[in-house]
């Protein structure tokens, strides 16, 4: 694929650090198509134990993940705002801090932009809460 993708996201102090440990792995480790960048910003001071998960990646992916970190909270959009400004790829995947992508979803999301089928994209929504076996809820949002 030709086109460049980024991943937006956001993380805020009471994010729990495995389920933000969990969502990088979904979009990097796991990914059969991976992306060209991860902008991650974090949203104020956010605590020795997610401090230690970021930078585990950091250090994991370099050049990769580039970390915003504002000075104090300043909420999601205005984060995710400050975050689109450092993004210079062709497209933007965005992805909260607990989400948990299937490793099919940048191969797939690429090939629909790429073939001009949509300008924008979501997906099916499985909500869980502690465990991804179990599911609690499903959201199939509308195809067209």
């Amino acid at each position: 694929m030709s086109k460049k993708i980024s991943v937006l996201m956001s993380v805020y102090k009471s994010e729990k650090p495995e389920y933000l440990e969990r969502s990088l792995q979904s979009i990097w480790d796991d990914q059969i198509c991976k992306p060209n960048k991860i902008i991650l910003v974090q949203d104020g001071p956010v605590g020795i134990d997610l401090t230690e998960v970021l930078d585990r990646w950091i250090a994991k992916l370099g050049d990769i993940i580039t970390l915003i970190v504002n000075e104090v909270n300043i909420g999601l959009t205005k984060s995710l705002n400050k975050g689109i400004t450092a993004i210079d790829t062709d497209y933007i995947a965005r992805m909260d801090s607990d989400d948990i992508s299937m490793p099919d979803r940048m191969e797939r999301q690429l090939e629909a932009m790429e073939a001009n089928r949509a300008d924008i994209l979501s997906g099916t929504i499985v909500e869980f809460d502690e465990s991804v076996d179990k599911p609690t809820a499903k959201r199939e949002l509308p195809e067209k």
